[in-house]
């Protein structure tokens, strides 16, 4: 290593080339590099989707769900497998483990699942695709006091001209309910012309089904045989023939019913300030980059003429957040560059400084090629990663620096000293960088989604840290070295008068402390020790929570309704206009009480959809949301208070399952989740109600939730003898029933890039109560019909509306929120754990329980993390043997990591912040910043023990000498991510709990570093010494003793316990015995204390 090094000193054209090709390298992989707001990761996660018109929940589960999980359960590779039975509907999902492929996995689902043949014949396939995230960039609302139709057909066309931009490849509407030519026939009719839905549903197949006949060659060409004409529109399904008679009568569909092109009754409807509106959402796919795509969405709006009355509006941006981040980067880089350089002046001078500076846009530029070469991006989390590491990027550089700066400052400006202050540190600084770099080595296997999101984070780290060990050890010194100051100038002088003064202040204030400190270092480190018992009993009592991630208060206000399954479209209607209007008088309040409009927008959603990723969304039109647009820029009001504000302005909505006013721009998931399972439903719903109720009477609970809660009215229609008499079978009369009230798809009409389905069914005004069923013509064996109410009998139950599985158990979830200011998911668990919960085997035989959800993947988290971090503990443990060349000294080392977890765990209680996965990353960045300063000031203490001074001396002066740059590196860190911690933005909120975790444990560990390792090594070598001295027995004085027995037996009694009596009247051999007992108590800690004979 050191002929390395003083190769590139004696070279400097070859570093400066190595440096040009980092930042040439760097500033060319940036424009090739894939901007995304958040990378497209593979859930892992297969999901299969049967549907049975009409069925109820348990006929799903029997004849779907169950068949399914059956044939899927022993497919290797798989875990979590859950399923959900609701009216028609079957929705299976199954997670894969680490280490299968999912493609190969969802391959072996479809062919299983393909093979089963004893499925309903009217259910459909099952569907079986692998789920992934979607990305959207950008939502466009499309407003005008339009028609339904009118504001389908507007938007339609927006979406085409979207696309006609090459940057844009994939639009969706939403916010319109679904388009659906519905072909309604009454029952009066069906009496009348003596027909049955089945007869419609062949009569319109057969007349618009296309048959291909083959090919007819002639000699002059091909022409192909096809007969039938597919209809191109919904007025031609009027002219179907339904029947004709032996005299040449005829009779068309339109003669029997009456065929409506319009929209589907699962009504789904948006509004932007009361006008209609529609939602083109944008998304990103393979490798567009974000930026590209919102730039052609803002060109399209720019460039498109709208009708009058009618409005585009960029309701969000998503790669706003992304924008707001890169600044948000750049803008702290430069300060912390800054502020740095101006720190550095006046320790080390103006061109050292900015020597030392250079090595972070050197060492981040670098970096960046890795990027593309990886298949990584630029995106919100590569981007957390640049920011972590800026703090600590420079550290290895301040070090090399501040050693070239002694060296010096003690021969003058030569080539041998800048080799010399290089190689000093070159070991312990290459060690350092190697233990930081694998600090983050944990990250890198993180399973699931999340750890696919986040391993971006250690490839930066570790390539920046890599990067930034290359700038300071062969290009930093090249650059020390030919920066050679002709005359001192203003600058140097400076620097002079602020080291000595520097020099004075440490020699006066600290080393009194730091001898203090070392001469009760047991009481110390016992202290600090309580320290760490406090910081986890912050943790363990709930005062500092865990959470995956952080709320963030964003700039809108949200409602959030959903309704139990059988909720008519009515009513979610009904709650939307209510929330509408609630929201408009917010709104008002607000300009009244401030003078200026809070709120500038109210976009209100009936059917929200979730689509965060390719996974189906049947829960849709239950769902309500209502958003408040708020202006942007300081507001005298939070949007937490307005959303308070809002709830106390609405009234309550009792027949809702959960009712939620919030205005987190994160997800909120339950804090509380329990799975109970039994396989009797109806012991299940108990237990599920009994749960309930225990957790209802609990402070600090609330959106309480249960699975089970959710009923469906379900009409069972039994064969009476009469029924069977005529052959009709329960089965056969349930068809019917189906044909008519959910209806029949007869034919798919071909409408642009996509099919608009047809559909026979009853008139809804013939639909919506008991007694049209009751009077539905069933048709008989003999073409004859009969009202259902003469055929079967008709009873009303209660059913639970959904029935889900987990591992093919039947299960209820019971979910809720905590309110962390008046208890914490710990202590809720343990109370349960401790009552209901732990009896729950002896009131429910067979029932069992577990955690789920949002605890149950922190709990995995934590356990993967504490195992990880363990084996890159022992990784660091094995590099800092090899550097030391002891066990003890390593030991030492990782010892201070735990002390400097303090400061970030008491950053964040003092703070209010919660502990979050960010805040983890930051714990992990501590720990390398902690092993770091310590690798550096032992290797200085071990460097001046070779001196032969008293250890305590000797530990005194190591501290002093690297107190300095371990001052510097410490405030580089801080001063690199503190102004995170002051930013108010909705970027940086994200950040925040990150930068207090590496600021306040930064600036803990400075205090670790310094007063702490420092007594710890004492500790040791009190260890050392007190076995050494167990393993050795005082030898018997003779006074028949020569001179070299006589001094090797002081030196063994000083060793032993430093406080003895000069055992020998002969005065050489007593001299020869306080000459060896003196040098082994000098050697040592303690001064000697001899007695005379």
């Amino acid at each position: 290593m050191r002929d390395t090094i003083d190769w590139f000193i004696n070279n400097p054209r070859v570093s400066n080339l190595l440096a040009l090709m980092l930042v040439f390298g760097g500033l060319l992989a940036i424009p090739q590099t894939r901007q995304e707001t958040l990378p497209n990761v593979p859930l892992e996660r297969i999901g299969v989707v049967s549907l049975l018109p009409g069925a109820s929940p348990q006929t799903i589960e029997q004849l779907l769900c169950t068949p399914i999980e059956n044939v899927i359960y022993g497919i290797e590779g798989i875990t979590d497998l859950m399923s959900d039975a609701r009216e028609g509907r079957c929705a299976i999902t199954v997670d894969v483990l680490e280490g299968f492929a999912t493609r190969d996995v969802r391959d072996q689902i479809a062919t299983r699942v393909a093979a089963l043949n004893d499925l309903p014949e009217d259910a459909s396939p099952p569907l079986v695709e692998e789920l992934v995230f979607r990305n959207r960039v950008s939502q466009v609302l499309l407003t005008g006091d339009l028609s339904p139709r009118d504001l389908y057909t507007a938007a339609r066309e927006m979406r085409r001209r979207m696309l006609d931009y090459p940057e844009i490849s994939q639009v969706e509407i939403e916010g319109l309910p679904e388009r659906e030519v519905a072909v309604e026939v009454s029952r009066s009719d069906l009496y009348r012309f003596g027909l049955s839905f089945s007869d419609l549903a062949t009569a319109i197949s057969n007349d618009v089904e296309r048959v291909t006949g083959g090919l007819l060659r002639t000699p002059q060409s091909d022409a192909l045989i096809q007969a039938g004409e597919a209809p191109v529109s919904a007025d031609e399904y009027r002219k179907v023939l339904v029947r004709q008679g032996g005299a040449g009568d005829t009779l068309r569909l339109e003669e029997v019913a009456t065929v409506v092109d319009g929209f589907s009754q699962n009504t789904m409807g948006a509004w932007l300030n009361g006008q209609p509106a529609a939602a083109l959402d944008v998304y990103r796919i393979g490798n567009q980059n974000v930026l590209d795509v919102a730039d052609a969405v803002r060109n399209f709006m720019a460039e498109t003429p709208l009708p009058q009355g009618m409005r585009l509006v960029l309701w969000q941006d998503d790669a706003e957040e992304y924008r707001g981040r890169s600044e948000l980067l750049w803008r702290n880089a430069a300060q912390a560059l800054l502020v740095l350089v101006l720190i550095l002046t006046l320790f080390l001078g103006l061109r050292m400084s900015v020597w030392v500076a250079a090595g972070i846009p050197v060492s981040m530029l670098g970096a960046c090629i890795l990027l593309p070469l990886l298949g990584e991006s630029f995106n919100t989390i590569s981007l957390f990663a640049f920011i972590l590491v800026l703090g600590i990027v420079v550290d290895d550089a301040i070090v090399v620096g501040e050693s070239v700066h002694d060296e010096i400052g003690k021969t003058g400006h030569s080539r041998s000293a800048v080799a010399r202050g290089t190689n000093k540190v070159a070991k312990p600084v290459v060690f350092a960088v190697l233990t930081t770099a694998l600090a983050f080595t944990p990250l890198l296997f993180l399973p699931g989604p999340e750890g696919e999101l986040m391993r971006v984070i250690p490839i930066v780290a570790i390539g920046i840290l890599i990067l930034s060990l290359v700038e300071s050890l062969w290009i930093l010194p090249a650059h020390l070295n030919s920066s050679e100051p002709k005359t001192p100038g203003r600058l140097d002088r400076l620097s002079d008068r602020m080291n000595a003064r520097f020099d004075r202040l440490m020699t006066r204030f600290f080393v009194p402390v730091l001898e203090f400190t070392l001469y009760w270092r047991y009481t110390l480190v016992a202290a600090a020790s309580g320290l760490i018992l406090l910081s986890l009993a912050l943790v363990h009592s709930g005062w500092l929570t865990l959470v995956m991630f952080s709320r963030v208060e964003g700039d809108r206000v949200m409602a959030d309704v959903v309704f139990p399954e059988g909720t008519s479209t009515q009513r979610v209607a009904e709650t939307v206009q209510a929330l509408q209007h609630s929201g408009q008088a917010l709104a008002e309040q607000m300009i009244i009480k401030f003078d200026e409009p809070l709120i500038v927008d109210v976009l209100a959603e009936q059917g929200h959809r979730r689509k965060i990723s390719t996974a189906s969304d049947p829960d849709a039109h239950r769902r309500a949301r209502v958003s408040l647009a708020l202006a942007p820029g300081e507001r005298p009001i939070s949007a937490d208070e307005l959303a308070y504000r809002w709830r106390s302005l609405h009234q309550g909505i009792p027949d809702a399952l959960s009712v939620r006013f919030h205005a987190s721009l994160t997800e909120i998931k339950p804090d509380i989740y329990i799975n109970l399972y039994h396989p009797n439903l109806g012991t299940l719903e108990t237990m599920g109600r009994d749960l309930q109720a225990q957790l209802e009477q609990l402070d600090g609970l609330h959106e309480i939730g249960n699975s089970m809660n959710a009923r469906f009215t379900q009409i069972q229609v039994s064969a009476t003898p009469a029924a069977r008499h005529y052959g009709l079978t329960e089965r056969a009369l349930g068809q019917q029933v189906a044909a008519a009230f959910h209806g029949v798809i007869v034919d798919r009409l071909p409408e642009d890039d996509h099919e608009v389905p047809v559909v026979l069914r009853l008139p809804t005004a013939e639909s919506n109560s008991l007694w049209h069923l009751e009077q539905l013509p069933i048709t008989l064996a003999d073409g004859s019909s009969a009202p259902l109410s003469a055929l079967a009998t008709l009873q009303e139950i209660q059913t639970p509306a959904l029935i889900s599985h987990y591992d093919r158990r039947r299960t209820a979830t019971l979910t809720a929120l905590v309110d962390d200011n008046l208890t914490s998911p710990g202590q809720v668990m343990e109370h349960l754990q401790a009552n209901w919960l732990g009896n729950l085997a002896q009131q429910y035989p067979g029932a069992t329980w577990a955690v789920a959800g949002k605890p149950k993947a922190i709990a995995e988290f934590i356990d993967y993390l504490g195992l990880s971090y363990l084996l890159a503990l022992i990784g660091m443990f094995c590099l800092l043997t090899i550097a030391f060349g002891t066990y003890w000294q390593p030991i030492l080392i990782l010892l201070a990591i735990p002390f400097g977890l303090v400061g970030a765990f008491l950053g964040h209680a003092a703070l209010g912040y919660e502990l979050t996965l960010w805040s983890i990353v930051g714990i992990i960045a501590v720990s390398g910043v902690v092993v770091n300063d310590n690798l550096v000031l032992i290797s200085a203490v071990n460097e001046m023990a070779k001196a032969g001074e008293r250890i305590k001396d000797t530990v005194v002066k190591a501290v002093c000498s690297r107190f300095r740059s371990i001052v510097l590196t410490s405030l580089t860190t801080f001063i690199g991510v503190a102004p995170l911690i002051l930013e108010n933005s909705a970027q940086a909120r994200f950040l925040i709990p990150m930068a207090i975790s590496l600021a306040f444990g930064v600036l803990f560990a400075t205090l670790i570093t310094l007063l702490i390792v420092p007594c710890l090594y004492l500790i040791g070598e009190d260890a050392r010494l007190f076995v050494q001295r167990l393993q050795m027995r005082i030898p018997t004085a003779s006074e028949d003793d020569d001179v070299e027995q006589a001094y090797a037996n002081g030196r063994i009694c000083g060793l032993k316990n430093g406080s003895a009596s000069n055992p020998y009247l002969n005065e050489v051999l007593h001299a020869s015995w306080e000459a060896g007992f003196t040098d082994e108590c000098e050697a040592g800690v303690r001064r000697p204390v001899m007695h005379a004979r």
